[in-house]
């Protein structure tokens, strides 16, 4: 009985001690990724939904500087240069222009400090090579947890999950990750003379 109330008794403190750890990992992975003047990150995208019974998968790079960013994938490109956003549908071989990229969701920087507000965490394991951490949103949305796995030695992603409220798995795997690689001027442009017969729809 007695080692039973300690036990009761310690499980708060064991549980504070490794939120205290998971926030400390966070806390490293965000300073150091907020040195790098770029980044780019060779992923793969898995979409998986028992309910649908659908696994899909693509591969997609995503280049960051600043405030603009580029996101090629098989179907679509996206360009900001922190004004102006272009979505390009390569099949449709049309261009949509919008002002500005404060939409998070098109947005895949993002996925570089998503963790640094509106979640709470927790440390769930240490495989050996990888911290294991899994995120809760404060505020309901559409994805109960995300659970990333960090690179001990590099202090770097190594892949994050969303699972939505049905169980739905969105998963991205970085096989490749480069810092500071210089872009030429042009790289955060968009330029519709390499399309011929380009559909421009600007909604600026």
């Amino acid at each position: 009985m007695k080692k039973l109330m300690f036990i009761l008794l310690m499980l708060p403190l064991l549980v504070f001690g490794q939120d205290q750890k998971s926030q400390s990992i966070l806390d490293n992975l965000s300073e150091k990724t907020s040195n790098y003047k770029t980044i780019e990150v060779h992923f793969t995208n898995i979409f998986f939904s028992e309910i649908a019974n659908v696994e899909e998968s693509q591969k997609g790079i995503i280049s960051v500087q600043g405030n603009a960013f580029k996101l090629e994938t098989d179907n679509q490109l996206i360009i900001s240069d922190g004004e102006t956003t272009w979505i390009y549908l390569i099949e449709e071989n049309e261009v949509n222009i919008t002002e500005g990229n404060e939409d998070e969701t098109l947005n895949p920087s993002s996925i570089f400090t998503m963790y640094e507000n509106g979640y709470k965490n927790k440390y769930i394991r240490d495989d050996g090579k990888h911290h294991h951490i899994n995120l809760f949103p404060i505020e309901s949305g559409p994805f109960s947890r995300i659970e990333m796995k960090i690179n001990k030695l590099k202090m770097e992603i190594s892949s994050f999950t969303m699972v939505d409220k049905q169980g739905s798995l969105f998963t991205y795997n970085i096989e490749k990750f480069v810092a500071d690689k210089v872009f030429s001027k042009d790289f955060f442009k968009f330029d519709s003379s390499k399309y011929p017969g380009i559909d421009i729809i600007d909604l600026r």
